[in-house]
């Protein structure tokens, strides 16, 4: 489905030093950048739980966005990356570029996995992702959430592609096809406790070298006497 229009409000900003985007998170804010082709980058902040809000309804990163700074004239802005925090994922910071809805533009999608493998429910197989996300080519005014691959009917050992994904007709692929998208595994043998208890006795048992002595004790005795 093609992304409905988002409207989002920013607030310019002039501060850009380590202690003023700290600042600025402990006010509930999140620094951000709008980048537009030939000019140097605006710096904005937008408001954490506004944005937060937002993001929970959409599968990807990659979303456009009718962006408002100051409650000006909407800009139209893709994501280009979030910056998350490595322990808590709460966002840092949030790059923007500037585009025309009617150019050609280079994203990365989603890939939304549909069902339960064959494999998986009969088999006792496991789903092993590779991929979950492929890059395209398009019209930004053509960009979806996601694209679905239904997985359903994977069996034991089956491997669906990026060739098995279907995309709109005027997106051009740029991941390679044959990339490895899920593989269903064959399911894992786990050995009974008390086998490889045995086992590993026996081993032991077998390890273990025959001590053999130069005399018995009858013999030792009689030649001591």
């Amino acid at each position: 489905m093609v992304q409905d229009t988002v409207t989002f409000q920013a607030e310019s900003r002039t501060a850009n030093r380590k202690s003023d985007t700290t600042s600025l998170r402990e006010d509930g804010f999140i620094p951000a950048v709008i980048y537009s082709k030939g000019q140097d980058g605006t710096t904005v902040k937008l408001n954490e739980h506004a944005f937060g809000q937002m993001m929970k309804h959409h599968s990807g990163e990659n979303l456009i966005i009718d962006l408002e700074v100051d409650g000006g004239k909407p800009q139209h802005v893709l994501i280009k990356e979030i910056q998350h925090h490595p322990l808590t994922s709460r966002v840092l910071h949030v790059d923007f570029h500037e585009i025309s809805l009617n150019r050609m533009i280079k994203v990365m999608v989603a890939v939304e996995l549909v069902g339960t493998p064959e494999g998986v429910t009969n088999g006792g197989g496991t789903l092993d992702v590779h991929t979950r996300e492929i890059e395209v080519e398009c019209k930004a005014s053509a960009l979806v959430d996601f694209l679905e691959l239904d997985v359903s009917e994977m069996k034991i050992g089956d491997n669906l592609t990026v060739a098995d994904i279907t995309i709109p007709a005027d997106y051009e692929l740029l991941t390679p096809k044959d990339q490895s998208v899920a593989v269903v595994l064959e399911p894992r043998v786990v050995a009974d406790a008390d086998e490889e208890e045995g086992e590993e006795g026996a081993a032991d048992a077998a390890g273990e070298p025959e001590v053999l002595t130069g005399a018995s004790d009858d013999e030792e005795s009689s030649e001591d006497s």
